[in-house]
């Protein structure tokens, strides 16, 4: 994978995680607000980390993918390739 498909991707992940972590922190201050910030943390992680594993990087990679007229297994065959020093760029 390119920088630039790298740099697109975590783009897309971000677009994604800011949102969430944006809601969770207004409706912790709104309907529990003498929450310790540990415990905001806490359940706001256990919220955001399940959607960037499986919504927004499955969602995200089948964008890029597409975009680069491939699909996500090839996407994802050329990076494997790339890791273990293959010949495919």
């Amino acid at each position: 994978m390119s920088w630039r498909d790298q740099a697109l991707k975590n783009f897309g992940v971000w677009l994604a995680v800011y949102p969430a972590v944006l809601v969770s922190s207004y409706l912790f201050s709104w309907l529990a607000p003498g929450v310790p910030l540990w415990l905001e943390i806490l359940i706001s992680t256990a919220f955001t980390v399940p959607l960037i594993s499986y919504v927004a990087v499955p969602l995200v990679e089948k964008r890029l993918a597409h975009a680069k007229g491939e699909t996500p297994a090839e996407m994802k065959r050329e990076e494997a390739e790339q890791a273990e020093g293959g010949t495919r760029g």
